[in-house]
């Protein structure tokens, strides 16, 4: 079939009129100015729509028209065929939508897809990294969490149960303050100077306290007091010189390398064979079983 192209009318409501007015024309690909004509469409044979199946008239172009002509006559159609229009326009709305999702779809399976090749190539365990559990595990779920994160807080309980039941799993906690980056970015930069200061032991406590009670800035120094954190001077001048924002900023952008598009973002690991699942959100405790076999096949 041909195609029908109309001046500025390169819209999704201008495909509407098409499809009213000469059911089975595509617009074409080229872009013609405010006074471009249009090729007047002619009924030459029958064909079976490629959406419906349902038989519509296949075009051909002959004597050209104005766009003030075009106008005309789908204003005349819109009077005579109301109704008729509306389940037109419903129908191409729908077909759009679908192409909307399809589209969609496949570019968030392409980013999958690029992702998964990604944390094949996750960073192993440093010395600034948190760890609970045994750093010699064969499994590690390295965890990408934002502190202020409400499905990172339910997802915190869900690895403490995994830890509990697993003796050969270790949990590595790295700070990704992304969406609620305003908010979370003090206390991520606080908890890596108590790690620094007072230990790995101190980092849990507080990180513990982030999840349980979602305080703020203004309540560290009374935080640090009630969880009895030593070296609380040092501390807070290790925050107040900033000195481990860039390492939070880096964090960050390395979850944002690997393709981590929410928090949490955890990729678990089998050390021994080097495979590698990406756990997506706040995932149940049977999911994290679940892909702890996986991986061990």
């Amino acid at each position: 079939m041909k195609h029908v192209t109309i001046g500025k009318k390169s819209s999704f409501v201008a495909g509407v009129m098409l499809l009213a007015l000469f059911a089975g024309c595509s617009e074409s690909n080229t872009k013609p100015n405010q006074h471009t004509s249009v090729a007047k469409p002619t009924i030459s044979s029958v064909a079976l729509s490629t959406t419906t199946g349902t038989p519509v008239p296949a075009v051909s172009s002959s004597p050209e028209i104005s766009d003030e002509a075009f106008e005309k006559a789908f204003t005349k159609y819109l009077k005579e065929n109301p109704l008729k229009f509306g389940k037109q326009l419903d129908e191409a709305y729908k077909i759009y939508q679908e192409d909307l999702q399809k589209k969609r779809a496949a570019e968030q399976a392409k980013k999958e897809k690029e992702r998964d090749e990604k944390i094949k190539h996750i960073r192993g365990i440093s010395s600034d990294d948190h760890v609970k559990g045994n750093k010699d595990a064969q499994f590690v779920l390295f965890e990408y969490s934002d502190y202020h994160c409400p499905f990172c807080k339910r997802f915190h309980g869900t690895t403490e149960e995994f830890l509990k039941k697993n003796a050969d799993v270790a949990l590595v906690f790295r700070p990704y303050p992304a969406v609620h980056r305003t908010t979370s970015q003090p206390l991520h930069e606080v908890a890596e100077c108590i790690a620094k200061e007072d230990g790995n032991d101190a980092f849990w406590r507080f990180t513990d306290s982030v999840f349980t009670t979602q305080f703020l800035k203004k309540d560290i120094e009374a935080k640090l007091s009630e969880l009895k954190i030593g070296h609380k001077d040092a501390i807070m001048k290790c925050y107040n010189d900033g000195k481990f924002k860039t390492l939070v900023d880096k964090s960050v952008e390395e979850a944002t390398e690997l393709g981590i598009q929410g928090t949490p973002g955890s990729i678990l690991k089998n050390r021994k064979t080097g495979k590698v699942k990406f756990i997506n959100g706040a995932q149940s405790l049977d999911f994290l079983e679940s892909a702890k076999e996986e991986l061990s096949k």
